[in-house]
């Protein structure tokens, strides 16, 4: 299922509402109905209505206390409410997180439980769910909690996503898994509501919440890695488009007039994914030193002076400065998050990628926009897929 409320309709204000009061618990501790109106700009019976919906809910709890010599009510997050799962799949791994319900993490990402598995290129639905149940119950195991305990779960995935479906699109990425509602297959695999969104988008959610993007109002967050995505957020919002594509920023063509441009997954010739992927960084670097190589291995070596290694992160950090260029100009983020498996690079990839996207946007545009790495790092897309089981399985 993939109930996500629409921005603007009555459930999501209610869910936003919702988010808003839970914010302030966790921020405060313990505050009063009287302070979180305060703090939220909410009026006390909507604060008051909320609390208790989340109270009957299991999440929150009010309890008589005694303060400065007089009694209050203060509101408080109930912990042993229920355990969330946030569970990324790549082209080859998937990572499940579990975390509480009641985490009090507003500043810093949750305090979880994180496990990661490989899985085979070209893995498909069946196998990518087993591997991902198994590492989920080893976590609910870890944390000490009954499976029972598990209240929901969001997926993320590399691939445009129907959200109204929850069906992945797109022939040729993820080819195992096309057509098919995941988040409804995750919920009958799991027996609790399941949804699925992009993992480039859910990394955009991560580092708007608790890494690169706190605070940016028009912002990018670029995932490098087998795959190439971008979240945008747009006046402090996350967009996904009308049909939940936006940001496929790597199936741009940076060279559409080359015949000879190679293939991409997606059946076009010279996508920005072509030139940039971790397999196209370390191909074009295997033959040459004679054996197989990891992004890390590439980095290292550029670091102690490798000059092939330094260029083919140079002109990866140009190719994607160059693709960024138009958008940078139609949009004027003040901050682009760099993050992914190519981010590791660094300054290796982010001087020539800041100085590529200076010579083709628009002059201005990007005068002010910082090109930065993103914080969480690989993290992100898992950290992304709680923080919004977090919002839904609370509301």
């Amino acid at each position: 299922m993939n109930t996500a409320s629409r921005p603007g309709s009555p459930a999501g204000l209610r869910d936003a509402n919702r988010r808003r009061v839970l914010d302030a618990v966790r921020a405060a501790g313990a505050p009063t109905q009287a302070e979180i109106a305060a703090v939220t700009g909410l009026a006390p019976a909507t604060v008051s209505n909320i609390v208790r919906d989340l109270g009957a809910a299991g999440v929150l709890a009010a309890g008589d206390e005694v303060r400065g010599g007089r009694r209050v009510r203060a509101v408080r997050l109930v912990r042993g409410a229920g355990v969330v799962a946030g569970i990324d799949f790549g082209h080859r791994h998937v990572r499940v997180a579990l975390a509480d319900v009641a985490d009090p993490a507003i500043s810093a990402a949750p305090e979880r439980i994180e496990l990661r598995a490989d899985l085979p290129d070209g893995h498909g639905v069946t196998d990518g769910l087993a591997t991902a149940a198994e590492l989920l119950e080893r976590a609910v195991t870890e944390a000490g909690a009954r499976r029972a305990a598990l209240r929901g779960a969001v997926v993320g995935l590399p691939a445009p996503l129907d959200l109204a479906t929850g069906a992945v699109g797109a022939s040729g990425v993820l080819p195992g898994w096309v057509g098919v509602p995941v988040a409804g297959r995750v919920a009958e695999h799991l027996g609790v509501p399941s949804w699925v969104d992009n993992d480039a988008t859910l990394g955009t959610l991560a580092e708007q919440r608790w890494g690169a993007l706190r605070g940016v109002d028009h912002g990018i967050f670029l995932k490098l890695s087998d795959g190439v995505g971008a979240g945008l957020v747009l006046d402090g919002r996350l967009y996904r488009g009308p049909d939940g594509t936006a940001g496929e920023v790597g199936h741009v063509a940076v060279d559409p007039g080359d015949r000879f441009a190679a293939v991409c997954r997606c059946g076009h010739r010279g996508c920005l994914e072509t030139l940039v992927s971790t397999r196209t960084v370390t191909a074009m670097l295997e033959p040459l030193l004679g054996a197989p190589l990891t992004v890390a291995d590439v980095v290292a070596r550029a670091r102690d002076g490798d000059a092939p290694c330094a260029r083919v992160l140079a002109d990866t950090g140009h190719h994607v400065g160059v693709a960024l260029a138009g958008l940078c100009t139609v949009l004027t983020p003040r901050r682009i998050v760099v993050g992914g498996e190519l981010a590791q690079a660094g300054d290796l990839l982010l001087g020539p990628l800041h100085a590529a996207l200076g010579a083709a946007a628009l002059p201005g545009t990007t005068r002010t926009a910082e090109v930065v790495v993103a914080e969480l790092a690989e993290h992100a897309p898992v950290l992304g897929a709680l923080a919004l089981a977090l919002d839904r399985c609370a509301v």
